[in-house]
């Protein structure tokens, strides 16, 4: 993996509403915070893999002060974090490290749709495109394979109603039987008034 070699800092972060919001949840939220900005695992982006491990070890902080850092990031809306793929999304280091936004010529879009496409899977790929493809002119939305499965479930719902309704109906058809104890078909033939209907022979016909 390509660390990246450098990363922007304003000075002003300290005394920032973002700063002062992250001192209210003590020095592990601002070390953490720090951190992931400047991380040699992360982007442009602000949206990579980077275990708590990592965090806990570059940071010093052990897992039980990176764990209380991070949570106080995400308290104070610097950051999110998904557990299951281990991918953190620095909500705003996007405009920090690429720009406000780009003009659809500048190379730079190019550069940020291929890292869009690269990043691993994770549930943040659909709100960061729609957060920043206005700004960045990101052409391709990825849609994480979690809401792709919830659609496939939600389109089999009907299949179980279906067969529900059938199950009701069923009773209806039942109640006439013929004189062997056998439930009658529901494509049974009316009887010929002048004969007495019988069990309905494989062929569909009375006997």
């Amino acid at each position: 993996m390509i660390m990246r070699s450098y990363a922007q800092v304003n000075p002003q972060f300290w005394m920032s509403e973002g700063g002062r919001r992250l001192r209210k949840f003590g020095p592990e939220a601002l070390l953490v915070a720090v951190y992931l900005e400047t991380s040699p695992h992360s982007n442009m982006l602000g949206l990579y893999y980077i275990p708590k491990l990592y965090l806990a070890h570059e940071t010093g902080l052990g897992i039980e002060g990176a764990s209380k850092g991070l949570q106080g990031c995400i308290e104070a809306e610097f950051c999110r974090f998904d557990e299951a793929s281990e991918v953190v999304w620095v909500i705003d280091m996007a405009l920090r490290q690429i720009a406000p936004s780009l003009k659809e010529t500048d190379k730079r879009t190019k550069n940020v749709q291929q890292a869009y496409a690269s990043l691993p899977e994770n549930p943040f790929l659909t709100e960061f495109y729609d957060r920043y493809s206005p700004a960045f002119h990101l052409l391709e939305r990825r849609v994480p394979r979690a809401g792709n499965a919830s659609k496939t479930e939600g389109a089999s719902k009907p299949l179980r109603s279906q067969e529900q309704e059938q199950e009701q109906e069923a009773p209806s058809q039942e109640g006439r039987k013929p004189r062997d104890g056998r439930a009658q078909a529901s494509c049974t033939r009316t009887p010929a008034p002048t004969r007495e209907a019988g069990p309905i022979s494989l062929n569909g016909a009375a006997r």
